[in-house]
């Protein structure tokens, strides 16, 4: 008997005009790991959210969901809160108590577990990930990765058969992505505990998968193991979905297995490219537009805490961006970037140093929601332009509450709202957190058109593929400071930290260099 056995599952949101889910089935296995992806907006968060009954979104469902072997909304609120743990995207929306050591017992305290029982298992999960060093913290006190992984570890505490997840890794930088979906797969194979996992970053996370699924308009659109629906996926309209090694293997008409990771990817590459060739008939600032002397912000030797007496948060910073570029800043979790941000917009005040901006600023924050108000859509961005709306794919939204809709499309009504406000400079804080891919692209092309018209974008992402491809320079943060910037070709092909983005940024110079046939190995 499966574990989990969905049919003909559909959803429709209260006041919604249509489904989000449309008939969609699906099998699990116990022990098994599934990856489920798609556009922003597809249905993903709704179809996780039903794997748990307590946090299902108001609306009608239709169809069977069984949970081995009985209907899931039968379940006990005790039987849910052990056997099916949730992670959710933002880090911060799941934590609510002070120490670290108290959100890893708070799940069973609740649950009436003595208190010997608790101390014990508690201490046996913070061995297992290795987090005993900061037992004693404060919550607030831990990065993002940090946070994500106390909440993973939160909920192991309880000993569940079933993790659900939803975009765990959204606001993690790279490298802790890769750290907390290694640790989600020992999780996996060590205690067989069934994993399904919802994601936009598909380079590193469908190597560990044994089953993929892709939902397309409340639909499905390709199930199957990870090779099989890349295949098929790549010669879809959702080709920009499938991971960068695929994709380029796809751009040069490869043959036989095709690559879903950074390292198969690498590989076939090195076999069958001419990357140095390749690399230098196209130049290495292809990226880079220097259309202006004028600069859009200046900021000179830039102190700030936020503690009179605490430790500097940013350390003598220095920065220039001329008008009309997009400048990226990148580097790790707790470095700077979104104190940065803030320091920019005025938001906050530096004790030291100065910031010139030259024109009226506009802020896009890492959490969305902050900028929402009323109850619909509709009443949120009243004032935007049709134009904006239809770029953003907003309008057949707009009756919607802000808090039901998607990651994707909370970021995409965020931006239209900043948008709207016609700003000289826009500061964004994550803008491609939670949006797939096909729309990064329409994003990267809409910023690249308000800078022709001579609007500056400074944008802080852990999102290396967009900054790559869209960035004119990038900069990179560490210790509140930063340390190194360059136009973005040059940034990528020589920081090793970073070298994913350089295979990404070749997909368009291979097609170029397939069709002349020169260049393949």
């Amino acid at each position: 008997m499966a574990q989990i056995e969905i049919k003909d599952l559909s959803f429709k949101y209260r006041l919604a005009d249509k489904e989000s889910l449309k008939e969609v089935s699906l099998t699990v296995e116990q022990g098994q790991f599934v990856v489920v992806c798609g556009k922003s907006g597809c249905g993903k968060t709704t179809l996780l959210r039903c794997l748990k009954p307590n946090i299902r979104p108001a609306g009608e469902m239709t169809g069977t969901f069984l949970y081995e072997g009985k209907r899931i909304e039968t379940l006990s609120d005790r039987e849910q809160a052990t056997e099916i743990g949730y992670v959710m995207q933002n880090p911060e929306h799941q934590i609510v108590t002070d120490k670290v050591w108290h959100e890893m017992a708070f799940g069973l305290e609740n649950l009436g577990e003595k208190t010997e029982t608790i101390r014990a298992k508690v201490a046996e999960i913070a061995e297992y990930f290795d987090i005993t060093g900061w037992y004693h913290q404060d919550t607030d006190s831990l990065s993002g990765g940090q946070k994500q992984l106390l909440n993973l570890a939160a909920i192991m505490v309880m000993n569940p058969k079933v993790l659900v997840l939803d975009e765990p890794t959204a606001q993690l930088d790279p490298i802790a992505s890769e750290r907390f979906l290694d640790i989600l797969k020992k999780i996996n194979e060590d205690f067989g505990i069934t994993v399904i996992l919802s994601e936009h970053r598909l380079n590193y996370v469908l190597q560990k998968a044994d089953k993929v699924l892709i939902l397309h308009e409340g639909g499905v659109r390709a199930l199957g193991d990870a090779e099989e629906v890349v295949r098929e996926g790549l010669t879809m309209d959702i080709e920009p979905l499938m991971p960068v090694p695929g994709r380029i293997f796809h751009a040069a008409k490869g043959q036989g297995k095709v690559p879903i990771s950074i390292l198969e990817g690498r590989k076939w590459i090195e076999k069958n490219i001419n990357l140095k060739n390749c690399m230098e008939e196209n130049g290495s600032s292809v990226n880079e537009k220097d259309r202006s002397d004028q600069w859009g912000i200046v900021c000179k030797n830039l102190w700030f805490r936020y503690e009179k007496n605490g430790e500097d948060i940013i350390k003598g910073l220095n920065l220039k961006v001329k008008k009309g570029q997009i400048f990226a800043i990148l580097g790790g979790n707790g470095t700077g970037k979104t104190t940065t941000i803030l320091l920019l917009a005025g938001i906050l005040k530096a004790y030291r140093g100065k910031v010139n901006t030259f024109g009226k600023t506009a802020v896009l924050p890492q959490n969305v929601q902050t900028l929402f108000e009323n109850e619909t859509l509709a009443e949120e961005i009243g004032n935007v332009s049709d134009e904006i709306m239809e770029q953003m794919g907003l309008k057949e939204l707009l009756e919607m509450h802000p808090y039901d809709l998607s990651g994707g499309e909370q970021q995409k009504a965020g931006l239209a709202k900043i948008i709207a406000k016609e700003p000289d400079i826009l500061l964004l804080d994550e803008p491609t957190k939670g949006i797939d891919n096909l729309f990064k692209e329409e994003l990267g092309n809409f910023l690249r058109q308000l800078t022709e018209k001579g609007k500056t974008i400074i944008l802080v992402s852990h999102d290396l593929d967009f900054c790559g491809e869209y960035a004119d320079r990038c900069g990179l943060f560490a210790d509140g400071m930063l340390i190194s910037e360059n136009n973005a070709r040059e940034f990528f092909t020589h920081n090793r930290f970073y070298t994913t983005t350089v295979a990404k940024m070749t997909k368009g110079i291979i097609e170029d260099a397939y069709r002349r046939e020169d260049l393949l190995c």
